[in-house]
């Protein structure tokens, strides 16, 4: 575990693709602040299980020893397997009292990893919230970080990392994750406040932590109205950043006009009750009306650019790309919705969804991917194509995924406009809602 190891780089290669395969985009930034040369605790939010760990392993190139929940270790076969992904059990009051002092061994571990120049990481919530804000965080980070400072005279140079994870979607497949590195905090700057009180010390840093990682991550911050702010988000959010400037890349430039159209909400909602409840009555009956005639928001906002031409030309599109679609569907559908149905049976919190997807399929498609070429070997006695098939599976596989969805917003912009009377009046009639209701929240928000 203190040592580089070929064999975690070989499976972290293997992730990486398996990550790129599964997601539309993975954005990285901040990737220059990472200090070289010296001991780093990364810190990122936590939202959704392991797919979070595997966010920040995958997007630099330190192989970090990770702190996780120590229920997760208790089978001696898991044990194994966490502890060659360089993984630790961190204790807390759940796993019982006695089990809390188990902790000093562990954290003893890490001190002696920093005190190597090594990476470790842990999530200062300590638990996922599978929601688009933090939780309150705990002392842990603080406390490995101080004490191990402190067992060195604060001269061991710790450096604290704040991570960033932002997910267009949380168990969705095709969906876009944005991985921001900060600042790091020097440790060094606390020795005053802790040679004076620790725990202050530990309490401060605590809350830097914290006040670093906001402007990384999204914030929704309501509790009673919290569902409004995402659905207030959803529809105005890009006709938001169509306003305001913040980045070249279009992902970043969604993503950081999203966050701050959340603040002025906020700000509205502190300032204007009166107006930020006009937007929560409209938002609720437009959202009421979708619900009732079972259409789609993204259906609503595609309505209005619906056209006999475009639908030709997206219906050519859809006669062209049909070979590569089926290929892709016959080679993946089995290990796509198998594990899937079994999961979804069995998960009862969903922000564990996208992680038992994502690990099952790491091992199912392999094993289907691998049938199939057999098949393919003996059906074709060649070599040459059981292997490129064998290779193209997983890409094609991906393809189809992206041109299903495709071919989904066709048939609707069909529906649309070969359904009946009544159907295109009321699309029609929610597409006027919408507009007017992202026209009312860009108002509100620029007071």
């Amino acid at each position: 575990m203190k040592n580089w190891s070929l064999g975690y780089e070989m499976l972290r290669i293997y992730v990486r693709y398996a990550l790129w395969l599964s997601h539309k985009r993975i954005v990285v930034t901040g990737r220059h602040l990472i200090p070289q040369g010296k001991p780093i605790i990364f810190a990122a939010n936590h939202q959704n299980a392991l797919m979070d760990s595997l966010a920040v392993v995958c997007t630099n190139k330190n192989q970090s020893v990770w702190l996780a929940r120590a229920d997760i270790f208790k089978s001696k076969i898991a044990r194994s397997i966490l502890n060659y992904m360089k993984m630790l059990p961190v204790y807390r009051i759940r796993d019982g009292k006695d089990n809390l002092s188990n902790n000093e061994e562990i954290f003893a571990q890490v001190t002696l990893l920093l005190e190597m120049k090594q990476t470790t990481a842990l999530f200062p919530e300590a638990a996922h919230s599978g929601r688009r804000r933090m939780l309150p965080h705990k002392k842990a980070i603080p406390r490995i970080a101080l004490e191990a400072e402190n067992k060195n005279n604060f001269g061991l140079g710790l450096q604290i990392v704040p991570v960033g994870i932002y997910y267009s979607h949380y168990w969705d497949l095709n969906r876009t994750v944005i991985v921001q590195y900060g600042e790091s905090i020097e440790v060094d700057k606390y020795q005053k406040e802790y040679a004076a009180n620790p725990q202050k010390a530990m309490l401060i840093l605590r809350d830097e932590i914290h006040d670093r990682l906001v402007p990384l991550t999204m914030q929704i911050n309501s509790e009673l109205y919290y569902q409004d702010y995402e659905n207030m988000r959803q529809i105005a959010g890009k006709s938001y950043s169509d306003t305001r400037q913040f980045s070249k890349n279009s992902i970043l430039q969604q993503f950081y006009a999203e966050n701050e159209l959340i603040k002025k909400l906020e700000s509205l909602e502190s300032n204007q009750p009166e107006a930020f409840h006009e937007l929560i009555e409209k938002t609720r009956e437009y959202f009421s009306s979708l619900s009732n005639k079972g259409l789609s928001d993204k259906l609503i906002e595609k309505a209005k650019d619906a056209s006999w031409a475009g639908l030709f030309v997206r219906f050519s599109g859809l006669v062209i790309t049909l070979p590569i679609f089926i290929a892709g569907f016959l080679f993946n559908v089995l290990p796509f919705f198998i594990p899937r149905n079994m999961v979804r049976k069995k998960v009862k919190d969903l922000a564990f969804m996208a992680t038992f997807n994502f690990v099952i399929g790491l091992l199912v498609f392999p094993l289907f991917y691998s049938i199939e070429t057999g098949l393919l070997l003996g059906i074709t006695k060649s070599w040459t194509i059981a292997i490129s098939a064998f290779i193209l599976m997983p890409i094609v596989g991906k393809i189809a995924y992206k041109l299903g969805e495709f071919y989904q917003c066709v048939l609707q912009e069909l529906r649309f406009l070969t359904g009946n009377k009544s159907l295109r009046k009321s699309i029609k009639q929610l597409v006027k809602q919408r507009n007017d209701l992202v026209d009312l929240i860009i108002a509100r928000v620029k007071f």
